[in-house]
């Protein structure tokens, strides 16, 4: 009896211990997000991109997939002028899921405010406009930082799925 009980105390206090690192780690994930849309809004895309690990991917939500932080880099950079720059943008995450104590899933909605017209192929997009995007990042702990070795970007659909209707259910 006395065998369960210490193994089950010690059972206990470990799951506590790693809820509480869970949260520490958490709020630092969340700093690095808040580092990234202060860099996008600065239009700052080697900043943005300074998040990611040297062999990340990312799947824009146009389905284009990027491989590696050099070509993320490249490919913001060559659509900044076009498409990027006229943004402003707002992350708010979700949910985070730790995996392990070093990956983590997080869960992130985008706010993607057009601040100028402009036009790309098959759209204008006006002042004012808003689209809203899910982002689901895995996030890897790497030399006692978190960073994105993977991203995938999905458009949340206004006339299937209105902003917010998920939140109603």
């Amino acid at each position: 009896m006395k065998h369960c009980f210490f193994t089950c105390t010690f059972i206990l206090s470990a799951l506590t211990l790693f809820a509480q690192n869970n949260a520490i780690e958490e709020t630092i994930i969340k700093a690095v997000i808040k580092q990234q849309e202060t860099a996008w809004n600065k239009h700052d895309w080697e900043s943005f991109s300074s998040h990611f690990t040297e062999d990340a991917t990312l799947i824009n939500f146009a389905g284009q997939f990027w491989k590696s932080k050099n070509d993320i880099i490249a490919h913001f950079k060559q659509l900044s002028d076009c498409c990027l720059s006229p943004t402003s943008l707002t992350f708010e995450v979700k949910y985070t899921r730790f995996l392990t104590p070093d990956i983590a899933i997080v869960y992130i909605e985008e706010t993607l405010f057009t601040d100028r017209d402009y036009d790309v192929p098959f759209h204008q997009y006006k002042k004012g406009d808003i689209d809203y995007k899910t982002m689901t990042d895995i996030f890897v702990k790497q030399n006692n930082e978190w960073k994105i070795t993977a991203a995938q970007l999905t458009l949340i659909n206004q006339i299937v799925s209105p902003h917010g209707s998920s939140e109603k259910h």
